[in-house]
């Protein structure tokens, strides 16, 4: 089975093919541009380097938030062009579990170790979850966290074992976490190929007419027109 990963959800945007499992190419972009501009080239780019042709692909795993309003929606448009024109279905993706997925436990047991993978939503909030490193079981569900909540949640589920704070929220968790509990951050943990890819495993497939956001909060447009 072919997959196409692909993510837009946050600053960076990447794609990568995978054909049971093996990576064939892909492609991370950490430009300043906006993903309208940077993403379908890329895409391009890593179906080209893979060898495969757009008929080839099987299913398209792409994330669907948290994270930037305006990069989900670019990305969700751009795959569900590709679903139809193809056609295939789309494997919809928490970007927090992709973003776990992408990492790894370079020392200690990964059954003892729990990743807190988060991108920061401003004003001392974050998208974030929290799952077990070895299978990305969620132990806390994916949704918009006031730090200081969240920290809370952490010391109470820790017990003994390692955690790991992901992403460019963890700066945020860092500062709510002092005198609660211990733990280790990679604020410069991004979103790869390869952990759509993990993160997509055991996902049905679904008709890109199924396949939405989960912004987990209400944009600033929107606020502003309440």
């Amino acid at each position: 089975m072919i997959i196409l990963a692909a993510d837009t959800s946050n600053s960076t945007c990447c794609a990568g093919v995978y054909r049971d499992g093996d990576e064939l190419a892909f492609e991370l972009s950490l430009e300043k541009r906006t993903h309208s501009e940077t993403f379908m080239p890329l895409v391009e780019r890593v179906v080209e380097k893979s060898g495969i042709t757009y008929g080839d692909i099987d299913a398209i795993a792409v994330t669907v938030g948290p994270g930037s309003f305006t990069g989900i929606r670019i990305g969700l448009s751009a795959v569900k062009g590709m679903a139809y024109a193809v056609p295939c279905p789309l494997i919809p993706v928490s970007s927090t579990k992709a973003l776990a997925g992408s990492s790894e436990v370079a020392e200690g047991d990964p059954s003892e170790t729990l990743f807190v993978p988060s991108f920061d939503a401003r004003n001392n909030r974050v998208f974030a979850s929290v799952v077990k490193a070895s299978d990305l079981t969620a132990v806390v569900e994916e949704g918009a966290f006031d730090a200081e909540d969240l920290a809370e949640r952490i010391k109470e589920l820790k017990g003994r074992r390692k955690v790991i704070v992901l992403g460019n929220g963890a700066d945020t968790i860092r500062n709510a976490a002092q005198g609660r509990f211990e733990a280790e951050y990679a604020p410069g943990a991004v979103i790869l190929p390869r952990g759509i890819y993990n993160a997509s495993r055991g996902t049905d497939p679904v008709g890109a007419e199924a396949c939405s956001a989960s912004y987990c909060a209400v944009s600033s447009a929107e606020r502003l027109r309440k």
